[in-house]
């Protein structure tokens, strides 16, 4: 199936939701039901058959201009999790020289690799912390961290609070454990 934008008109009058000013990458989480539809007029529904499961879904937007964009996204997104680096990244998705693969993952997704990167790694721990009872000492290893001290470098400079303090905040909030 190729990843396609998705037009305004494409979902049914109830799954239409207000749209957001800002159109810029999304997370959602705890979604129970998910369907995609695609632009040949496929769809595909993901859920879980366990009542507790509950769906992170990544929406990422991008407006593909041909197929080569179309396969060189769909190869980011498989190899993205398995890879240890930026060069890594570009070695599995075919790219010998890492400054063109960079070249082209900005032309076609309108960001870095690195900042592609931060922001899933962003949403993710966010997500563990935020909507889980995982203890943090798991969501390090969940997340590919090397250790604790380095969990809570990343939750402090690039989120501006420790694991700990985002985690009690979403339980002061009743966000976590309903």
């Amino acid at each position: 199936m190729n990843v396609i934008e998705l037009t305004n008109n494409i979902l049914p009058e109830p799954y239409n939701i207000q749209k957001q000013a800002n159109h810029e990458n999304v997370s959602y989480h705890g979604v129970v039901k998910c369907v995609l539809h695609f632009g040949d007029g496929k769809y595909k529904t993901i859920s879980s058959d366990n009542a507790k499961d509950l769906l992170s879904v990544n929406i990422v937007r991008y407006n593909p201009k041909s197929e080569v964009e179309v396969n060189f996204v769909e190869r980011v997104l498989m190899h993205y999790k398995d890879s240890g680096s930026i060069e890594d990244l570009a070695r599995r998705c075919g790219y010998k020289s890492t400054r063109t693969f960079t070249r082209h993952f900005k032309r076609i997704l309108n960001t870095t690799p690195k900042q592609w990167l931060f922001l899933i790694k962003k949403n993710e721990v966010l997500h563990y912390l935020q909507n889980t009872d995982i203890p943090i000492n798991e969501i390090v290893s969940i997340t590919g961290f090397c250790s604790m001290s380095h969990l809570a470098h990343f939750c402090k400079s690039k989120i501006g609070s420790s694991p700990t303090k985002i985690r009690n905040e979403a339980i002061k909030d009743n966000t976590v454990f309903q």
